[in-house]
């Protein structure tokens, strides 16, 4: 049913949003062209299930996460391990870290956000860098 949309240029973050109002969790991931490569979609809303739609961090050294729904969350993608390591100290805040044998791939930060405002937050963290400098903006988008 969503396969029409893979292979084609990414709409904008509306359009999509328009298109998923249905499911309540989902993950768009592009190619450098800016062409869709993957959807992944799920309607469970417990911690561990609707983040099913997002992608081992192995992905996203040649795909970017283009758009994000989580109904309960906010997540971005991270291959800053300190960068992760700061955020899990904090309360609502965890992560999901990736390894090969002892080599760290990459993670996801995540925290729990619910209302209207998750969703314009969702889309500022997908367009920091993954740095340490970015700490200060990603912890203002949190607490707006």
């Amino acid at each position: 049913m969503l396969s029409f949309l893979i292979g084609s240029p990414a709409p904008s973050w509306y359009d999509l949003k328009d298109i998923f109002e249905e499911y309540s969790n989902v993950a768009v991931y592009v190619d450098k062209d800016n062409k869709i490569e993957i959807i992944k979609v799920s309607d469970v809303n417990d911690f561990f299930l609707p983040t099913s739609v997002l992608l081992d961090p192995s992905y996203l050294n040649k795909l970017k996460v283009y758009y994000l729904k989580l109904k309960k969350y906010v997540a971005f993608p991270s291959f800053n391990l300190e960068l992760i390591r700061y955020f899990v100290q904090f309360e609502k805040w965890r992560a999901m870290e990736y390894y090969c044998g002892d080599t760290f791939k990459g993670g996801w930060i995540i925290y729990d956000c619910e209302g209207e405002k998750c969703e314009q937050k969702q889309m500022k963290h997908l367009r920091l860098d993954d740095s340490l400098d970015s700490i200060k903006e990603h912890m203002k988008i949190f607490e707006e």
